[in-house]
This record gives structure tokens, sequence and C-alpha cells, in this order.
């Protein structure tokens, strides 16, 4: 399966992913409310924010995919608006259910998920850059100060690898 088949079946599937999307935080927390425990419940609460980390990575990478292809203003005119806005709202609501059942130090996916965040916001940023180097880009910019940016995003990317396995 190709990205574009990948992102070609999400958009057929569409409706089924919108209600899995809008419906999951609320279902994990009254599943939380209804089954509390300590194993349980942390085990729930990983799930469901694996599954909203999961959503913000395909969503970067369908963007990364996207602008490498056609530029923003392909993304602005093709993409679905509802798509694109659910994955922040999903992993921000589970973040927020999470926080409101447990501190999210007490969730065991809390840390790696928090890292590979770090890292997809890297990669999104690092792909951004990467298709956008022209010569013109080095006459407003030094190369010098291109690679301390290229390195701080790495070093970011790297602290990101770290509070995963940390």
């Amino acid at each position: 399966m190709t990205l574009q088949a990948l992102f070609e079946n999400i958009i057929i599937a569409r409706e089924p992913i919108i209600l899995f999307m809008l419906i999951a935080p609320w279902f994990t927390f009254l599943l939380c409310v209804i089954i509390p425990g300590k194993r349980e419940e942390p085990f729930l609460l990983s799930v469901n924010l694996t599954l909203a980390v999961i959503s913000m990575l395909m969503l970067a990478g369908y963007l990364a995919y996207a602008t490498n292809l056609g530029g923003w203003a392909k993304v602005v005119k093709q993409a679905d608006l509802v798509l694109l806005v659910l994955p922040p709202y999903y992993l921000i609501s589970s973040l927020w259910i999470s926080k409101r059942r447990l501190p999210l130090n007490d969730i065991p996916a809390f840390r790696t998920l928090q890292g590979l965040m770090v890292m997809g916001g890297v990669f999104l940023i690092l792909s951004w850059i990467i298709s956008r180097i022209y010569f013109v880009f080095f006459t407003r910019l030094s190369f010098s100060w291109f690679l301390v940016a290229i390195a701080l995003l790495l070093t970011a990317g790297y602290w990101g690898y770290r509070k995963m396995f940390d």
C-alpha cells in the first residue's frame, strides 16, 4: 500500500473515522468511570492516548506528503477540513480527560507519546525546510545560521527520542 492509497482510503472511510474520533475520548472516560482500577484505568487511558498520537502522526505525515507534492495551496484546496481538525481535537480532549482521571505521569504511555509528538513535529518542520531549500534561501540566511537551525531541530528530535526511553 502506498501513501497515496492510504490517504485515499481514509477519505473513502471518512464518516466512520470522524465518528470514532469524536466519540473515542468520551467513551474512554465512560469506561474509566464504570471500570475504575489501579491497572485498568491507566491501560484504557494509554490506549486512547496512543490512538490520538497515531492520528496526529498521520496528520503530520499527510501534511508533509501533500505539501511536498503540491504545496500548501493544494492542501487548502483539496484537503477535508474536518479530517484536518479532528486529530488535534482528539489529542487535546484525550489529554484533558486523562489529566482529569489520573496524573499524566501515572499513565504508562504518556512519556513515550510525548516523545513521539516532539519527533513528529521535528519531522514536519524538517520536511518543510528541506522542500524549500533553494539558492535564494541562502541569500537571506547565511549557511552557518542554516546549520544552527538544523542542529536545533535535530536536538529537539533527539530530546523527543530520549523522552520516549528514559
